[in-house]
């Protein structure tokens, strides 16, 4: 059936798989970690702030303005939310239109 050589050759072959298979759970395993670590967003966010300052102000505001809504009239937050999420739906939908129109041109 298999001859000596091919058989030593998908020996050879097994084990590199293995190997390879154990190099990736290590390095999903270090990647996992890492994920985890609170150290990584920490840094993610101070970054962030550095490279768009004006955006974090200016979704700290909105955030802010919401909770104070949220503490004093509950009903009108959930209110402004639901047109919100309609008028991103809606904007979602123009930008993929155009986006797909401008493909194909």
């Amino acid at each position: 059936m298999f001859q000596r050589k091919e058989l030593e050759q998908l020996r050879q072959q097994k084990e590199q798989l293995a190997l390879q298979s154990d190099a990736n759970r290590q390095q999903l395993m270090s990647d996992w970690r890492r994920f985890h670590s609170s150290e990584l967003w920490l840094g993610e966010i101070l970054h962030l702030t550095r490279r768009h300052p004006l955006w974090i102000v200016t979704l700290a505001t909105v955030a802010g303005t919401l909770l104070a809504k949220s503490l004093r009239k509950p009903q009108m937050v959930t209110n402004g939310i639901g047109r919100l999420g309609k008028f991103v739906s809606v904007a979602f939908s123009i930008w993929r239109l155009l986006r797909r129109k401008s493909r194909t041109s």
